[in-house]
């Protein structure tokens, strides 16, 4: 017998249904445009035009539960190895070809196909086969099955409670007529919104499409403008075009913004971090003196000035632990470690950055400070396919980098900081650090393990300030400009602001 976790679950959008007709909605990104990959490293502002062209099996809702979506209920087995899926009966592509359940168990073995990251491998780790998962190598026999065309069975090798989560991460089992790296224009899911034109480097103009998953708040048609500089976007806002600016391009707020618009500033959840990636596998900051030399050459109370709105103060970095104790702004220190390190009178290292994220507001701050210290940085702004390259694979010593645990388990961000013992990093990131101190909370399949060894946060954040591998700069608030007659129709703790909607027609 199976035990029936959910029945059907109303997914109608997260706004009221609307009596004005809204015919079009402008959001501008203040960013490059995200490539469509849906099985890509984590990238927020890629999955918040997914969420608008299709959903997943299950999801997360705004107070933080899992929902069924695609799937109408979702049965456990008692022992808790066998999870199936029972689709919604009908579902269908917005181009009209029917959506069978293959098209789920493909989007789960291609994530765990990729080579340059192994995030699906760390969701799907309890899962039998993934464990013997070789990067580059054939897929092995996976617990990954699909009995008819209405139902997805996924067989564990032990229980894992935190499945459902991990599986309503963005992307992973988001349904897409035809998958892997392309245009934005043969992006076909199932909805609300389909894609009219698609402009690679431009914008692109989203349409309200025949789904079983209808907004009624959203616009008919939803343009969405790519524009990383802030004078452009300042240009737009001036002409009142913009319904929604997200994100914010770094150096829009160092200025006034009209009248006609207001600031938006929420709180995360889970915890969203600009982070000081010193990799671990680069020498020189493969030597800890060289990362605590760093560390003691960072003025954080100006890096927190530098980002104003757009950062808050760290407090504990792994929650349950003390605050953190980062290192002060200290040039004794600094020498100090130069020379435990045996690094001489000064080093060099490059840093690579987002060239449109809040990296950008403090890089050459910080490059100023460490340059006083004799450590000697060279940036390096990235966009588009070479920043993804560079933060998975590239050889720069340091990487300013946003990032946010992958689900609510204060353990899952082990998983983005530690690499794997085989196989490439976990998210967008690659730190170069590998340790089996946390194999019991971090590595796949250790479900079991988890419960012999209790949680400790206040150990596991002392471990992390030693190593200074990784060295949490600013807690970073999600932050949007919109309309001040018109509110966007909607906001998710994890994923921001979405939904964007006129203030009047037009």
């Amino acid at each position: 017998m199976t035990a029936a976790v959910w029945l059907i679950a109303s997914v109608t959008g997260c706004g009221p249904r609307v009596s004005l007709p809204r015919p079009h909605a402008t959001w501008v990104l203040g960013c490059d445009a995200p490539a469509f990959d849906p099985d890509g490293p984590p990238d927020p502002r890629r999955a918040a035009i997914e969420r608008l062209l299709t959903r997943g099996l299950v999801e997360e809702d705004s107070t933080g539960r899992v929902v069924p979506v695609a799937a109408e209920r979702v049965e456990v087995s008692p022992d808790s190895l066998l999870y199936t899926f029972h689709l919604r009966p009908g579902l269908a592509f917005t181009d009209g070809a029917p959506c069978r359940s293959a098209v789920f168990r493909d989007a789960l073995r291609a994530g765990l196909a990729r080579t340059d990251h192994s995030t699906r491998r760390w969701q799907l780790g309890a899962v039998r086969g993934v464990d013997a998962i070789r990067t580059g190598r054939p897929l092995p026999p996976l617990g990954i099955d699909t009995p008819d065309s209405l139902t997805l069975a996924v067989r564990l090798a032990a229980p894992d409670r935190g499945l459902l989560q991990r599986l309503a991460i963005p992307g992973t089992t988001a349904a897409w007529r035809r998958r892997g790296p392309g245009s934005w224009g043969g992006a076909v899911g199932l909805g609300p919104l389909r894609v009219r034109a698609a402009d690679s480097l431009r914008g692109l103009e989203l349409v309200r499409a025949t789904s079983t998953f209808a907004r009624p708040e959203l616009a008919d048609t939803l343009s969405v403008r790519f524009a990383p500089g802030p004078a452009r976007v300042r240009a737009m806002l001036r002409a009142a075009r913009p319904d929604l600016v997200w994100p914010v391009p770094p150096g829009l707020l160092s200025e006034p913004v009209p009248a006609s618009y207001r600031r938006v500033v929420q709180d995360a959840r889970p915890a969203r971090w600009l982070l000081l990636v010193m990799r671990a596998d680069l020498p020189p900051t493969s030597k800890q003196p060289a990362r605590h030399a760093l560390g003691h050459g960072i003025n954080r109370t100006e890096v927190m000035r530098a980002l104003g709105a757009r950062a808050l103060d760290v407090g504990a970095w792994i929650d349950g632990a003390p605050a953190y104790d980062f290192p002060r702004l200290d040039p004794q220190e600094v020498e100090l470690w130069r020379e435990r390190g045996k690094l001489g009178h000064s080093f060099h290292v490059v840093v690579a950055y987002d060239a449109t994220g809040p990296a950008a507001e403090v890089v050459r701050l910080m490059q100023g400070e460490w340059a006083a210290h004799a450590i000697y940085v060279e940036l390096a702004p990235l966009m588009g396919a070479k920043r993804t390259r560079e933060f998975l694979g590239g050889r720069d010593h340091l990487v300013l980098a946003e990032m946010q645990a992958p689900t609510t388990d204060p353990a899952s961000l082990l998983s983005l900081l530690v690499m794997p013992m085989r196989g490439p990093a976990v998210g967008g990131v690659r730190t170069g650090w590998r340790t089996r101190d946390f194999d019991a909370w971090v590595a796949p399949g250790s479900a079991a393990a988890r419960h012999e060894l209790a949680w400790d946060p206040a150990r596991v954040q002392h471990r992390l300030e030693e190593e200074r591998v990784v060295l949490p700069l600013a807690r970073l608030p999600w932050v949007w400009l919109e309309r001040a007659g018109g509110p966007v129709a909607g906001f998710h703790p994890r994923y921001g602001p979405e939904c964007p909607t006129p203030a009047v027609p037009r």
